[in-house]
């Protein structure tokens, strides 16, 4: 009897400190979209392939993936509350011309413990969002002290 050993490379970072899931928000990447999860998270395991499977379909956005025990701070500045959670970021500029801010966040979450829905949800987030290229250098995102969490540059 043979035995196969395998090596899978994922290609979704993972983050592990704030300073990381900040460095996104610079990024190129027109939109970022970040799988929320514990090590601990039963729900989390299982979801993670599939995640690893949409990252693969989107290849001009960012996709990363954070375990809320290794990063705190950045699953409270994604305002996530429950795991598995994907929260999508759009960072360029609207339609409209306009630029994408905190508000148009979108945390799916899973809704009376229906954790099978938050992928294809989120996949549909994704699609109905849509964002332009946008030129110029990206500004770090500010720390805002009346809410605890990160806002964009004023333009």
């Amino acid at each position: 009897m043979a035995v196969r050993l395998s090596r899978r490379l994922l290609s979704v970072p993972a983050i592990k400190d704030f300073a990381q899931y900040e460095a996104i928000k610079t990024s190129k990447a027109p939109m970022m979209v970040g799988f929320f999860s514990g090590h601990w998270s039963m729900a989390g395991k299982m979801y993670k392939e599939q995640f690893q499977a949409m990252a693969n379909s989107y290849p001009k956005y960012s996709f990363y993936t954070c375990d809320v025990d290794d990063a705190p701070l950045a699953a409270y500045d994604a305002e996530v509350t429950e795991v598995p959670s994907v929260v999508i970021q759009p960072l360029g500029l609207k339609p409209d011309g306009s630029y994408y801010d905190k508000t148009d966040m979108v945390v799916v979450a899973p809704e009376l413990a229906k954790f099978d829905q938050v992928l294809s949800r989120a996949k549909a987030a994704v699609d109905s969002i849509e964002v332009l290229e946008d030129e110029g250098e990206r500004q770090p995102w500010q720390f805002d002290p009346a809410t605890g969490t990160t806002l964009p540059p004023h333009k």
